[in-house]
């Protein structure tokens, strides 16, 4: 059965970038922090990982906010041509109640 490993998020992080930093080589950090060089390798690509979905996910909020704007735009025009149909029916009935006094 494999052992847990019990070193912070804070030392993962720390070890993962010494090794994505090439200060040491891999065997040496992992032997630092306590865990074998398929751990700390795991590691790096659990982290990188992570960093690229947070990055399409901020991506993905950009696209929805975009398509959000669009909806919204497109919400305002339909509004204003309301508008513009009731201005001019407005115009139509005071010219005929004029016309009838």
């Amino acid at each position: 059965m494999a052992q847990r490993c019990d070193v912070s998020i804070a030392n993962r992080r720390e070890a993962v970038l010494k090794l994505l930093r090439r200060e040491q080589p891999a065997a040496a950090i992992a032997r630092e922090v306590g865990v074998s060089e398929p751990t700390l390798c795991r590691w790096r690509d659990e982290l990188l990982a992570g960093g690229e979905q947070a990055l399409s996910a901020k991506a993905g909020k950009h696209d929805t906010r975009g398509k959000q704007i669009a909806e919204l735009e497109r919400e305002i025009e339909r509004r204003d041509q309301v508008i513009g149909e009731y201005t001019i029916a407005n115009r139509i009935l005071k010219k005929l109640s004029d016309a009838s006094l």
